[in-house]
Parts: structure tokens; sequence; C-alpha cells
């Protein structure tokens, strides 16, 4: 969906959900839920979670956002 995709371009952007999820307008649960809904669909780890935020996934992320 381009939701999705959009959620997943400002969580890039800024690595950060709750950030993104401000940014956006929208609440940090339905960031978190698009961005795993989207993992499930491709199939791979698009974000490496951290204690200091998101980092795009060497696997997945890497290569969408490029």
């Amino acid at each position: 969906e381009l939701t999705q995709l959009r959620y997943f371009l400002k969580v890039a952007e800024l690595q950060h959900i709750t950030r993104a999820a401000e940014e956006l307008y929208i609440s940090q649960p339905a960031v978190s839920r698009s961005i795993k809904q989207l993992e499930l669909q491709l199939g791979v780890s698009l974000f490496t979670r951290t204690h200091r935020g998101m980092k795009l996934s060497a696997q997945g992320g890497k290569i969408i956002f490029a």
C-alpha cells in the first residue's frame, strides 16, 4: 500500500518510529503495525531495531530505500 511506503520512508528518514508518527500526525502503534505488515508481506526485515531507534537492515531496508 502507498500508506505503508510513506510510513516506511518517514521512519527510514528519521530512524525513529515515534518521531515519524509525530510528523505523520498518527499514533506510534499505527506506524509500528504498518511497518510490521510491510515486513510480513515482503518476507524480510526492513529495519534493525536498536535502543536508540531504527536502522535500515541490509537484507531489505537498504534495497527498498535505494
